[in-house]
């Protein structure tokens, strides 16, 4: 009995100790780090129990494009990873051209994803392991930022806002520690100033914060806001303007008072924004011609004819006008001459004897109307003289 008893004793002090082994062994397996698989790649966690805390980093890149969608594309964004394991991505729309602190910048998105990180060890380097995803989980992707010469970098694919499938790519660089003291930093960093571009006349439309700027090699581009959407070629003459955009013909209507013209976009297929667009018909002077009309004799601002009576109504740029008729087999002769005068959209005719008397406008034409009496009474007829209404904008120029 006495053997047994000690047998029995001896057995539990060996398990004991095998028990004891194990536990120490495994232990120290964990210590060194543990290895998991994704795909073909071997990734093992830096998990060191002698760290007090995780190291901070800081990343920043950008998306900047040219287009007519740019200012709906571009931005700039910081990713922070924090002592805690959580990754945080913010996003600055610098093509918004606000660059007013954080906190009330609406171009200023923070935690435009979240997610965690932890440094491992990839394919025998170490690494950077990032996790992101907006704070719904959707879009959910992992990225490895490998170090060089003190610089860490990875290829950040952003999308352009949340829900959505379209995708840019941003390439990241960072470091440990901190790129920017706070939000407020990053974006001066990122600001732009919108400078118009270059114009002979800017016509802003009635609502959606549009604009149109002529420029006076012939082009007009289109813009929402700071946002180019769109780009064409304006033709005139002195009495006409059309705009070309996308190979579609836009009319513009000039009339005694205004020209009016209307664009619609398309926002990358989710909404259509229409422009209406009105200027003075005195800025139509602002354009340059860029088609050359009929050409007139020196001095000459404009002709107009009266078909009818071989007539010939002559405004000089002096401000003096001459009537004169064609007589079949006998000649041209002027048969009324005076000053002209141009206000309030009207121009006044002053013969050199008898009363002055006005254009007027109906259903879009310009028309100068006078009775003459000529030659002792051997003429003697109403004279009805008339063109398109733009023709008021050669009148402004003058």
């Amino acid at each position: 009995m006495k053997k047994l008893l000690t047998s029995l004793c001896l057995f539990a002090t060996f398990a004991l100790a095998a028990c004891g082994t194990s536990n120490t062994s495994s232990a120290s397996s964990k210590e060194e780090g543990s290895s998991s698989v994704e795909g073909t790649s071997s990734v093992v966690e830096n998990t060191s129990s002698t760290k007090a805390a995780k190291d901070t980093y800081q990343f920043e890149g950008k998306i900047e494009e040219e287009g007519s969608y740019a200012s709906y594309i571009n931005g700039a964004y910081l990713l922070t990873l924090d002592a805690e394991g959580k990754s945080t991505l913010d996003k600055y729309a610098f093509s918004s051209y606000d660059a007013s602190p954080a906190a009330t910048n609406t171009s200023y998105s923070a935690a435009f994803m979240v997610g965690t990180w932890k440094e491992v060890t990839k394919e025998g380097l170490d690494c950077l392991q990032i996790k992101l995803a907006f704070d719904n989980g959707s879009n959910a992707k992992t990225y490895y930022a490998y170090e060089s010469e003190g610089e860490y970098s990875f290829d950040l694919t952003v999308p352009l806002s949340k829900g959505q499938s379209f995708t840019r790519t941003a390439e990241m660089t960072g470091k440990k520690g901190s790129l920017y003291a706070n939000a407020d930093a990053f974006i001066q960093a990122y600001k732009k100033e919108f400078v118009e571009p270059e114009n002979v006349l800017k016509v802003e439309s009635l609502e959606n914060d549009g604009a149109a700027y002529f420029q006076k090699d012939g082009n007009v581009l289109i813009y929402v806001a700071t946002s180019n959407i769109a780009s064409g070629t304006y033709k005139k003459t002195a009495t006409s303007l059309t705009l070309t955009i996308d190979d579609e013909e836009i009319p513009v209507t000039l009339s005694a008072t205004k020209g009016s013209f209307e664009y619609e976009y398309s926002l990358a297929g989710y909404s259509t924004i229409e422009l209406e667009f009105e200027f003075p018909i005195a800025d139509f002077a602002k354009i340059p011609e860029t088609e050359e009309g009929e050409t007139l004799p020196e001095g000459v601002l404009v002709e107009l004819e009266d078909g009818d009576n071989d007539a010939t109504l002559t405004f000089n740029k002096d401000k003096t006008y001459t009537i004169k008729i064609a007589f079949a087999g006998h000649g041209t002769f002027t048969v009324q001459e005076g000053t002209w005068s141009f206000a309030n959209y009207t121009v006044t005719l002053t013969p050199s004897s008898g009363n002055p008397y006005n254009s007027s406008v109906s259903e879009g034409q310009f028309i100068v109307a006078t009775h003459i009496t000529w030659g002792g009474g051997s003429v003697d007829k109403d004279l009805s003289f008339s063109a398109s209404q733009n023709i008021i904008g050669t009148f402004m120029q003058a």
